[in-house]
């Protein structure tokens, strides 16, 4: 039987920050990178990130510092890196400032009793950190083993003014891996808040499912493409209807 993939952004998704110390590690762990490679003492808050991917952010808060493209892409790998070594030898901090979100706990754990579904993480984190996050949250062994999914560690395309292409190509990147780790693959969905997840699943040909948990409202989720067949509910609180969209209910 073919297999359903459900792919989940994280950040705005599963999570959300909270506290003077939102995302701490995550956003500790940039500032880290740009420090290492390029010496410089600044943020990504310089920027707006909202639906971006991790190597994007970093390409777009270098050129808000005059450093050309050309060379933040050079540079991305020894970034990316930098970012992972410290996020990794600080993984005891990784949940702080960020909380499940209402419904998520059960939903994963009802779309892990079913064996016809397999679910993932599809997101603009580099891998080490999107996991780290789960794990520390409690909710890593809840996503389909071995595991799999799309990350901003898997691609880069540079192109900053429509940071949906790259999420599209993760989604992409999470279907094939499925069906070398779980076998053929059928329906795909993908969750996520933010237009571009809504763009990135249908430029990869998977279902959106948009949830109104980051900053976009549902209407502005809703107006992203009218005329396709998408999904978008206020959370993922009511798990039941969640999984009737998909088809597993």
């Amino acid at each position: 039987m073919p297999i359903t993939v459900v792919s989940f952004d994280v950040d705005g998704t599963l999570i959300h920050s909270i506290g003077d110390h939102a995302n701490k590690l995550h956003k500790a762990a940039f500032s880290h990178g740009f420090k290492a490679v390029f010496e410089l003492d600044t943020h990504i808050d310089v920027i707006s990130h909202h639906g971006s991917t991790d190597p994007l952010i970093i390409i777009k808060v270098l050129e808000h510092h005059g450093i050309s493209k050309d060379e933040a892409m050079a540079k991305l790998p020894a970034v990316q890196a930098e970012m992972e070594r410290y996020f990794l030898a600080h993984i005891d901090q990784a949940a702080v400032g960020i909380e499940l979100l209402p419904g998520v706990k059960q939903l994963l754990t009802e779309l892990q009793s079913l064996p016809q579904a397999a679910t993932c993480l599809v997101t603009g984190n580099l891998e080490p950190i999107g996991w780290g996050k789960m794990e520390r949250l409690g909710i890593m062994d809840l996503f389909s083993a071995p595991r799999f999914g799309g990350f901003g560690s898997d691609f880069c395309s540079g192109n900053t003014a429509e940071t949906w292409r790259d999420r599209g190509e993760f989604v992409r990147i999470a279907a094939r891996k499925c069906e070398e780790k779980h076998g053929p693959v059928g329906a795909r969905f993908h969750v996520g808040d933010t237009p571009m997840d809504i763009q990135a699943a249908l430029d990869a040909g998977a279902v959106p499912i948009g949830v109104a948990t980051g900053i976009y409202s549902r209407a502005q989720l809703e107006a992203v493409a009218p005329d396709q067949s998408v999904v978008v509910l206020d959370s993922l609180e009511d798990v039941s209807l969640v999984l009737q969209k998909m088809g597993l209910k």
